[in-house]
């Protein structure tokens, strides 16, 4: 994978309802899928860089904190901004790295929140909205879940819990006022479809 630069300088109803739903969604173009599996249903989980020229010589630099370290750097084309490097909390190393349409409005950001030189999370967006968003939580290097949003909401979710870069478990979040509230189904035989036993409703009451 791609690391970040480390420093600035260069070098959800029926259970049979529900599963049908949550098929009927992984097989939607809404919002955009990520990038397309293999014949073999493998999902790519590499996290990949978007090149963001920090070192171009029309890059402008902003130093927030006046210690001579630029935490801003506005990378232009044409021009227009295309892409903007920041280190959000000062201390030297790249947080986030955005990028811009023609339009100039947000259309990806790549996030390191554990500070680790990596990104954790790849965000997608339409008309400056998220539509998407890639994640890697288990600290493996590779991604391994996919939030999809609508009307900036999350939605639904689908993820490879094991590693093998197959999805295993599909959340559905019914419920627009708690955003904890999801029904989850688990592929628990390996044939990559949720099984009708495995659904859980994450707030049912007990």
């Amino acid at each position: 994978m791609t690391r970040f630069p480390l420093t600035w300088p260069s070098p959800r109803c029926s259970l049979v309802g529900l599963l049908s739903m949550l098929v009927a969604a992984c097989a939607s173009s809404t919002p955009a899928t990520p990038r397309a599996k293999s014949a073999t249903g493998e999902r790519d989980t590499a996290i990949v860089h978007e090149p963001c020229d920090k070192d171009a010589a029309s890059a402008e630099k902003v130093d927030v904190n006046g210690d001579g370290v630029p935490d801003i750097i506005h990378v232009k084309q044409d021009g227009r901004e295309v892409c903007r490097v920041v280190d959000l909390n000062l201390d030297g190393a790249i947080d986030a790295f955005i990028y811009y349409d023609a339009r100039g409005a947000e259309r990806r950001r790549e996030s390191d929140f554990d500070r680790d030189g990596r990104a954790d999370e790849i965000a997608h967006y339409e008309r400056g909205a998220v539509v998407l968003k890639e994640r890697e939580t288990n600290f493996d290097d590779k991604l391994d879940t996919w939030d999809f949003y609508e009307g900036s909401r999350l939605v639904r979710r689908e993820r490879d819990s094991d590693g093998d870069q197959i999805v295993d478990q599909w959340w559905q979040f019914n419920n627009p006022n708690d955003e904890k509230c999801a029904i989850v189904a688990t592929d628990q035989n390996a044939d990559g479809k949720p099984d009708p036993t495995s659904v859980v409703d994450l707030c049912a009451e007990s």
